[in-house]
């Protein structure tokens, strides 16, 4: 026989299942919170490195910009003072498909939307040459296109 529970036992049943996917969902989104800013700092390192071992003694990177589209997930954008001109540029890594998987590809763009591949980060020896010397592909085209639509969204 199929044993009747009050609603009293249901609805405490209910309450405490209820209450473990709060507190585990308030967990995920705390530890969510609080590693978004050492993300930030993390890429602002990987961009720093990448612009120094392509174009050394060029480049400072200030602060970082929010962007306010769906590519935020897959991109960070910072301001990059370039001490030959002075001219503020921005900085963007956003993750690009190559041949050999999605690699983070460090761009420039300067007040006129012109982008530049600087390079890949954390890419080294023979792969990044293979690589670096692909700057001219169609999927780099296309970031560089993307990214001009991505930053007309950004707020200053």
């Amino acid at each position: 026989m199929v044993e009747q529970i009050s609603y009293k036992q249901f609805f405490k049943q209910y309450l405490i299942i209820t209450s473990v996917v709060i507190v585990v969902f308030g967990i995920l989104t705390y530890f969510a919170l609080v590693s978004k800013k050492s993300w930030k700092n993390n890429l602002r390192t990987a961009v720093e490195v990448t612009l120094e071992e392509n174009q050394p003694g060029i480049w400072k990177i200030d602060r970082n910009i929010e962007i306010n589209n769906p590519f935020t997930l897959n991109a960070a954008c910072y301001e990059a003072r370039n001490s030959k001109d002075g001219e503020v540029y921005k900085a963007i890594i956003i993750r690009v498909v190559t041949n050999y998987g999605p690699l983070p590809a460090v761009f420039v763009c300067d007040k006129n939307m012109n982008v530049e591949l600087i390079g890949f980060s954390s890419l080294h020896g023979r792969v990044g040459k293979q690589i670096e010397a692909t700057k001219n592909s169609k999927q780099i085209m296309f970031w560089k296109y993307k990214i001009k639509d991505i930053l007309k969204d950004i707020n200053q």
